[in-house]
């Protein structure tokens, strides 16, 4: 990134962090996780782990005002070019009503052992939910490898089939500097819990064209809250 959006970015973080402070010592703090097993690691509808299964897990610290920090792991397999990918979260969510919510922060996606240039960035997001319908947005000023400005726009929506089972949609549209390299990505799946692990199958697809990471493919997950 160039000194001016780093350091815009710098202090970005610096106030979020220093709200999250003040939230943390002022009410009670929650500590939770979550560990996935995934027969493929699909982000944005493109595998990251060359088609093969992740495990992954987080921690999050969130406070009684809704303010949290998070930090989420992943192996990842980009041709010996890394294998971990390691994301550290800084950010707010709450009800506005008894419909409506949001979730809003800033996030640093990186890649501890990768060598390829720029491949640590940084994203704000933020996402509107009315009961089970979320859109979102996610903005970075340097994508991944350098690849300059970038917008995720998605929506999401779960649709309860019985009392146990959800069909679970998603739309996303990835917008590129360069046009060219901009496409669609989307998902259908079910999903369900089974003595307290959530369970997963989904089909991911893309528009994009040329890339075997990005065809379509049918996901499992399994996954469990602690």
């Amino acid at each position: 990134m160039k000194t001016a959006t780093k350091m815009t970015t710098l202090a970005t973080s610096m106030m979020l962090l220093g709200l999250s402070a003040g939230s943390f010592s002022a009410s009670a703090v929650e500590l939770s996780g979550d560990i996935t097993f995934t027969s493929d690691y699909a982000f944005r509808g493109i595998s990251q782990t060359e088609e093969a299964p992740a495990i992954q897990g987080g921690l999050s610290l969130a406070s009684e005002s809704g303010f949290y920090v998070s930090v989420w792991g992943s192996n990842v397999d980009f041709l010996a070019e890394g294998t971990l990918e390691l994301d550290v979260m800084l950010g707010w969510s709450g009800a506005i009503n008894d419909d409506w919510s949001t979730d809003v922060g800033i996030m640093r996606y990186g890649y501890p052992n990768a060598e390829i240039e720029g491949s640590n960035f940084w994203e704000i997001y933020g996402s509107l939910s009315y009961k089970d319908l979320t859109f979102g947005l996610a903005y970075s000023d340097d994508y991944y490898a350098n690849s300059g400005k970038f917008y995720y726009i998605y929506a999401d929506y779960s649709y309860a089939l019985t009392e146990n089972f959800s069909l679970d949609l998603h739309v996303g549209q990835n917008e590129y500097d360069d046009s060219s390299a901009s496409y669609l990505d989307w998902s259908v799946g079910i999903s369900t819990e089974v003595l307290g692990a959530g369970l997963s199958l989904a089909y991911v697809d893309t528009d994009m064209n040329g890339s075997y990471l990005a065809d379509r493919r049918v996901i499992f997950s399994i996954s469990k809250s602690f």
